[in-house]
């Protein structure tokens, strides 16, 4: 990675326990930091252009992110960090290496297979790691990187890609996967004809990530849930753009003040990509409102039971389960969460339950008796979101509550410590 005259990337997100003595209602306003899921995708998008472009607005903090562009640098990419939330990346000069060996720590990682099959290079990739949370094979991306053409093998250690002359596909996903989508926009981006992939995942990450590649010079259009590629023989980048907000972020500390009875600010989120969140929101008791593309929300009142329903885009993300998990143990009265993505994504059930929680899981759905007593608990972070989730419970549970494995949480929560104090909260981190 190219650091001559530039700053190294900030410190890795902090691990160990995170206390939180809870029962305060939270006030105050948040900017959320870039969003995590969007830049990730951009900075792989943005590694293929024969000039450099430039992302603004990166959460460098971040494991997962810096883990990415050490995987980039060790395949040639061009990768130099500008500034504390600046990078700038380009095509390189295609000499490639082995990929950092971290590269199992992160899902993104699967993104190095269609860049590399679109700037035809060999790659060995190993296994791909991220949230552990039910079933996230591979089988769509491998799928249609080999309808485009690509000679994909798999093995237990891994998938090796082989170079190929791509050629357009018409391409159908079973279901609407999120990294299936963007390796088809990366790989088709740079194929010979047009590609059509049905059932693809449009959320508003994606269509930033399509929006990027087209500042570079591709050709691609998104409707609904079908995406339409008209290859490039190259891309030329040289684009500039900023990462949109992290909604997921901006939500999890609007249920924050909605469990803790308190009124939160969101600056800079639009109403538009959180539409599910907040009519759940508004349905569990809570006042939201959005002015310009600020977000505000109180909570006078009691809080009513809901029933939380994910699904593919424009529905509830299935990374927000979790969160609203949390919430519905604050809302007296029996509440369900049905998750249509992930089956196992039930994981941190266990740890909420040491609250005093009752929660029920029957397959895919959840049966929540909320409003009963809650105590402080010492717990673990299962992964980024149920780790989150432990988090709400504890800021709305009076007394000091202990959430082991905080750094699944900072994977996806920069700065959480001062964002959290900012709104008045008690929270610090025991170090490993």
């Amino acid at each position: 990675m190219s650091t001559e005259r530039a700053p190294a990337l900030p410190a890795a997100p902090r691990a160990g326990t995170l206390v939180v003595t809870g029962g305060r209602p939270l006030k105050g306003e948040i900017a959320p930091a870039g969003a995590k899921n969007a830049a990730l995708p951009l900075i792989v998008a943005a590694s293929l252009g024969e000039r450099p472009s430039t992302l603004r607005n990166v959460p460098l903090e971040l494991n997962d992110v810096q883990l990415l562009l050490r995987c980039l640098a060790s395949v040639g990419a061009h990768v130099k960090v500008l500034g504390p939330d600046t990078v700038e990346l380009g095509a390189g000069t295609g000499a490639t290496g082995p990929v950092d060996p971290d590269a199992t720590r992160i899902r993104y990682s699967l993104l190095l297979l269609g860049r590399a099959a679109a700037l035809g290079q060999d790659l060995a990739l190993p296994q791909s790691g991220g949230c552990s949370i039910g079933d996230r094979g591979h089988d769509l991306h491998v799928l249609a990187l080999r309808a485009l053409g690509a000679g994909v093998d798999e093995a237990d250690t891994g998938l090796t890609l082989r170079p190929a002359h791509l050629r357009g596909a018409d391409i159908s996903f079973r279901l609407p996967s999120t990294g299936g989508t963007e390796n088809v926009l990366i790989a088709a981006a740079m194929a010979e004809g047009d590609t059509v992939l049905r059932n693809a995942n449009t959320r508003p990450e994606i269509r930033q990530m399509a929006e990027l590649l087209n500042r570079m010079g591709a050709d691609i259009s998104l409707g609904g849930r079908v995406a339409r590629i008209h290859g490039r023989p190259r891309l030329a980048g040289g684009a500039d753009m900023a990462v949109m907000p992290g909604w997921d972020e901006a939500v999890t500390y609007l249920v924050a003040g909605a469990i803790t009875g308190g009124e939160i600010r969101v600056r800079g989120v639009p109403a538009s990509h959180v539409h599910w969140d907040l009519l759940y929101l508004r349905e569990a008791g809570a006042t939201v409102f959005e002015w310009g593309d600020d977000l505000f929300l109180t909570r006078k009142g009691p809080l009513k039971p809901i029933d939380v329903m994910t699904g593919p885009p424009p529905s509830l993300n299935s990374d927000m389960q979790p969160i609203f998990a949390a919430l519905t143990l604050f809302c007296p009265g029996d509440s369900t969460l049905t998750d249509n993505r992930f089956q196992d994504r039930f994981q941190y059930v266990d740890e909420l339950r040491k609250f005093g929680g009752q929660i029920d899981v029957f397959g895919n759905s959840a049966l929540i008796e909320g409003g009963r007593p809650l105590h402080p608990a010492n717990v673990r972070a299962t992964d980024l979101r149920g780790g989150a989730a432990a988090a709400l419970v504890a800021l709305g549970t009076p007394g000091e509550s202990r959430i082991a494995n905080c750094y699944q949480i900072y994977r996806g929560y920069p700065l959480l410590e001062e964002k959290l104090r900012g709104l008045g909260a008690d929270v610090s981190v025991l170090e490993d």
